[in-house]
């Protein structure tokens, strides 16, 4: 049945991977794959080029893949029976050889014999073919319309015979061919002329949009290849009728960088699109490296990145879609009703620890995360715990024990004091933030709570209030029922969320550390404070939790677009860049998910 088939149209889809083998469909005589997402090289037409194809197939349509290759050097002796090609939009570069491809028989010319194969139309607009070369004269006899619109060759502020053929469509002495009309016009009155200004101040601007989006494509198949890493690129209308033209009620929520919208793909599968604020044409190339950052690190305990799309000045990310919400919603505003039980808050803990364990210890270069807090951290159905948001994270230096940045990034509440106030930065900032954190995970209330007596209102400095009277276990969830047993696990709790909450950073452990200690592998250490060392804390603590806002605005990130990552390396995942002030610039957000 296959064998009978003439025409396949298999347009705007999302297939992707090499060109099919379609050598088995003999009576092909129309095939269109246009708009999808295959690879191939330029000029190969293996994949119809066979004696059973060849004569039949008339029209074919390959726009908008990822077809890369150059023309300058183009065979086209396996495709004479084509009539129609189109190889719009993709990136294919080089020299057009028209003459060489009128000898070929590809282009006709009026001298063509009668019935003779060759193309009626051959359109390659919006790739990269940097010139054409004729000869003196050829034109006037080309009957094949070639369109050339979007190329770089027609940038050319010399409007010779070729641009005007080619890129306007101007060609004298070209005769009707089917139904491609060819309009001889003769700019010979004022009024012409104006139209024709019109016309080329409207192509102007359409090229340049044409023009962006091949830059956009580029950009990302080179980033990609580079680094070898592959992840699935989004159609912007497939997302925009995935999440209802980005309707309110698809919205999960807003941060300062973007918005998080439910999304149902045409597979019916769920997923989370983060639409990013940009206000410019920059950080194209950081919004990449970001996206080979996080596409290279598979952890349980990180959220998943499927893929993402760019459109002009459209920045969209797709996240696995987290059912559960997060940890202020669930846990601290108790959205779900019921009190999480103290196995869950454990878990809860570890899974955090062992993510952040997998971005200092096991990611390389390690990378600080740097906004650890209960809005940050999504629990899926089974309350397993996701680290998101990595809009503030940044690739540390191997060598270094700590950097100096300028704009202080995070929440107050969070902050580590040689952070807040120094702007020094080391993977113990991670983990000052867990330890606040696994505080609020086992009293069941935010780290700054306005409502409660005043002594309380600041969870850490309470904490090391009750630390030093020997009263922690007043600081736990009152909703929260234990076990004997269960007393002395969230005691241990609490001495590790002390240990991490210190005010000096060479007191803290590591999150290894941290992961064997919730594991029962070690023991943990006992945290004991001298009266001066005590006070010291508590003040520190004091002047880092006032307040509720965040403590980087919009306006402050977006002072330094630049990231402070630049995977471009031997290291798959990219290397620190290393101003020579150690300054890290500002950070993009790449997930602020919220899970419905």
């Amino acid at each position: 049945m296959c064998k009978n088939l003439q025409s396949l149209i298999l347009s705007n889809n999302r297939f992707n991977g090499s060109l099919p083998d379609l050598t088995m469909l003999t009576a092909l005589k129309t095939l269109k794959l246009g708009y999808n997402n295959f690879t191939g090289t330029f000029p190969n037409f293996s994949f119809i080029n066979a004696s059973d194809v060849y004569g039949i197939l008339s029209v074919l349509d390959l726009s908008g893949n990822h077809l890369t290759g150059s023309v300058t050097n183009w065979d086209s002796s396996n495709i004479r029976s084509i009539e129609e090609l189109y190889l719009d939009d993709n990136l294919i570069s080089g020299t057009l050889r028209v003459s060489q491809l009128i000898e070929q028989g590809l282009v006709r010319t009026t001298s063509s014999v009668i019935g003779s194969q060759g193309l009626t139309i051959l359109s390659m607009r919006n790739n990269s073919i940097s010139d054409v070369m004729y000869t003196e004269g050829s034109i006037e006899g080309i009957t094949t319309v070639i369109k050339l619109q979007g190329n770089p060759y027609c940038t050319h502020k010399n409007a010779d015979d070729g641009r005007r053929c080619f890129c306007q469509q101007y060609c004298s002495n070209q005769g009707s061919l089917g139904n491609q009309k060819i309009i001889k016009i003769a700019a010979t009155t004022s009024s012409v002329s104006v139209i024709i200004i019109i016309i080329l101040v409207v192509g102007a601007v359409l090229y340049r949009a044409r023009r962006y989006k091949q830059y956009l494509l580029l950009q990302v198949q080179q980033k990609f290849e580079e680094f070898d890493v592959k992840p699935t690129i989004f159609g912007y209308n497939e997302l925009r009728a995935a999440t209802r033209d980005f309707h309110p009620d698809m919205k999960l929520g807003e941060g300062g960088y973007g918005a998080v919208y439910k999304g149902i793909l045409p597979n019916n599968s769920t997923v989370a699109v983060k639409q990013l604020f940009v206000k410019n044409t920059q950080g194209i190339d950081d919004f990449l490296n970001e996206v080979v950052l996080i596409t290279g690190m598979k952890h349980r305990n990180l959220v998943n990145l499927k893929g993402c799309c760019l459109r002009e000045h459209q920045r969209l990310l797709v996240y696995e879609y987290v059912d559960n919400y997060d940890i202020d919603q669930v846990l601290l505003r108790g959205e779900n009703g019921t009190p999480l039980s103290w196995a869950v808050r454990h878990n809860i803990c570890l899974g955090v620890a062992r993510g952040l364990h997998y971005l200092h210890s096991l990611a390389h270069p390690k990378i600080i995360h740097r906004d650890i807090k209960a809005s940050n951290i999504l629990l899926d159905r089974n309350f397993e715990p996701k680290i998101a948001d990595f809009g503030l994270a940044l690739l540390f230096p191997d060598e270094k024990s700590h950097i100096m940045t300028v704009h202080v990034a995070g929440t107050k509440g969070y902050l580590a004091p040689e952070y807040a106030s120094l702007g020094q930065l080391s993977e113990k900032v991670d983990v000052f933030s867990f330890g606040v954190l696994c505080l609020e995970v086992l009293s069941g209330r935010r780290n700054i709570e306005e409502t409660v007596p005043l002594d309380e209102i600041y969870l850490s400095k309470w904490a090391w209030k009750l630390h030093g009277e020997g009263n922690l276990m007043d600081l736990v969830d009152p909703r929260l029922i234990l076990q004997d047993e269960e007393k002395v696990e969230v005691q241990r709790l609490i001495n590790i969320a002390l240990l991490c909450s210190q005010d000096a950073a060479e007191k803290r452990p590591t999150m290894a550390r941290v992961v064997a200690m919730l594991q029962h592998d070690t023991e943990s250490e006992v945290v004991v404070l001298t009266s001066g060392k005590k006070e010291r804390q508590l003040n520190s603590l004091q002047l880092l939790s006032v307040g509720k806002e965040e403590l980087t605005s919009v306006s402050e990130t977006e002072e330094a677009e630049t990231s402070a990552f630049n995977p471009s390396s031997s290291t798959r995942q990219g290397s620190v860049r290393r101003d020579s002030d150690m300054t890290v610039k500002g950070m993009i957000e790449l997930s602020e998910l919220r899970g419905r």
